[in-house]
Formats: C-alpha cells, sequence, structure tokens
C-alpha cells in the first residue's frame, strides 16, 4: 500500500472542514487517512487516535447481518467512501501502533 504525504484538509470544505479542524492533527501521521474520513470519524465518535485504535474493520467498512432470509447491510462509518477492508485494517493498525497498543518493530518482522 502506498502512503502519499498530504495535507489532511486538502479535500474537506465548508461546515466539514469546520467540524474536523480538532481531528486534523490527531490523525495526521496515521497513513491512508484522507480529509473526508474526518468528517465521518467526527460524525461518528472518533475524536482521539485511541478512539480510531478501539475499532474494529467492520465498524469502518461495515457488515452483513442475516436473520432467517433476511440480510441486513450495516454501511459502516466509511461505507460511503471507495475504501477496502485491507486499507482500513492498515488504519486501525497504525493507530493502534500510535498508541502504544502494538509495537512497530513487531510489525516489520
Amino acid at each position: 500500500m502506498s502512503q502519499a504525504s498530504f495535507p489532511v484538509s486538502s479535500s474537506i470544505t465548508g461546515t466539514a472542514q469546520a467540524a474536523t479542524s480538532g481531528l486534523e492533527s490527531a490523525f495526521r501521521d496515521i497513513p491512508g487517512v484522507l480529509g473526508p474520513m474526518l468528517a465521518a470519524f467526527g460524525r461518528n465518535g472518533i475524536n482521539t487516535v485511541e478512539d480510531l485504535a478501539a475499532c474494529a474493520t467492520d465498524d469502518l467498512v461495515g457488515w452483513t447481518e442475516r436473520h432467517g432470509s433476511e440480510i441486513r447491510r450495516h454501511p459502516g462509518i466509511l461505507g460511503d467512501m471507495m475504501v477496502s477492508r485491507q486499507q482500513c485494517d492498515a488504519i486501525i493498525l497504525q493507530a493502534r501502533v500510535r498508541v502504544g497498543w502494538i509495537d512497530a518493530t513487531a510489525l516489520r518482522a
């Protein structure tokens, strides 16, 4: 996965930028976090890197539930964005490294 370096706020405008201004510094160093994601995080109570680290991949990309013959899709926090499960896994993993839950050296092994 490539890791582009860019200002997080580059794709945020208007109200979304105001809502995410406090989130930018916390998420700036996490590879894969894009500007539009900040607005979605803020709307869903993910205000710190630790909040993001506590997420499961399904929280971000969504999941399906089956009850008998009914299948229900839950979109997840980033469900309306073109983000893969692997991208979400990587974002969550990096957040867990940032908060000290995972040792970064273990990722290189």
